[in-house]
């Protein structure tokens, strides 16, 4: 019976968690930190991002991820390279976040600290998932952050759009 209990407690708890960082997602702007590992604890990625709604830039490992919620820009600048494709769709994840974290497990939310993990098609096991909160602003109509500014490209780079 005390096991039930501590069970329900935990999954309200997930449930708490999962609003506070669903109404925070839904009416700000805000800038993470985040890593992923696998079941080993071995870091597969971390970088930085910044989502508003379906909107997004991320930058991991030197690549950054730009969406305004319709086109996906993705700039490689070691290879210089950019890719436009049409964005939002089901995979992508930093436009979605607010669904995803119902499909997440052991969900916490401390502070400004995130831990989940999360299972993704295509993948063998779940992954662990930590981020910090760094910054929450109002939504803002202007969406040039999530853009990326293509006048600043000479002919050296490739871009392919695929749209």
């Amino acid at each position: 019976m005390i096991s039930a209990a501590v069970l329900l407690c935990l999954q309200a708890a997930a449930q708490d968690a999962a609003s506070q960082i669903k109404d925070l997602l839904a009416n700000n702007r805000v800038s993470i930190s985040y890593s992923y590992s696998d079941s080993a604890g071995r870091e597969l990625g971390k970088g930085l991002a910044t989502i508003q709604g379906h909107c997004y830039k991320v930058v991991e490992s030197g690549t950054t991820y730009c969406c305004d919620g319709t086109t996906l820009w993705t700039e490689i600048p070691r290879s210089k390279e950019i890719y436009i494709e049409n964005g939002g769709g089901p995979a992508d994840i930093f436009g979605h976040l607010d669904s995803i974290i119902d499909n997440v497990t052991d969900l916490v939310l401390d502070g400004t600290r995130v831990s989940f993990k999360l299972t993704m098609q295509g993948v063998p096991e779940p992954l662990s998932c930590k981020a910090t909160i760094l910054r929450k602003t109002e939504f803002s109509e202007d969406l040039k952050d999530f853009r990326l500014d293509m006048v600043k490209y000479d002919r050296l780079w490739t871009i392919t759009d695929l749209r």
